[in-house]
């Protein structure tokens, strides 16, 4: 194999390394946010999906549709941070995958390619 071959391995490696690491770390993305009156805590996934809802002694003075928006209101929130958070992991697994695409290669002949 010539080292120009083993320079275009060795990349795709690193860009699935780096691709299995973006997978991982998005699944560990979570979010809770807490209402201002402590009546409502909601937890969502990465994907902003509701994985845990809390009531607080302040729920139970609240009348049912208060307490909905109140929920669905907390929730949102939640969502919006784990977007956030979502989006600095991809600006960043964007930036390194850039990174990787733009390094150049190595010929056996010890000359370098340099992607365009």
């Amino acid at each position: 194999m010539t080292s120009l071959a083993q320079s275009v391995i060795a990349r795709a490696i690193k860009q699935r390394d780096l691709l299995q690491s973006m997978t991982e770390q998005s699944k560990t993305i979570t979010a809770r946010v807490t209402s201002r009156d402590r009546a409502v805590s909601a937890e969502v996934d990465g994907l902003g999906q509701l994985t845990g809802l809390w009531l607080g002694p302040a729920a139970g003075r609240l009348d049912p549709d208060a307490l909905a928006t109140l929920i669905v209101e907390t929730a949102q929130a939640a969502a919006k941070v784990a977007a956030e958070r979502y989006n600095f992991l991809l600006k960043e697994f964007t930036a390194r995958m850039t990174e990787l695409q733009k390094a150049p290669l190595v010929r056996s002949d010890g000359s370098i390619v340099e992607p365009q």
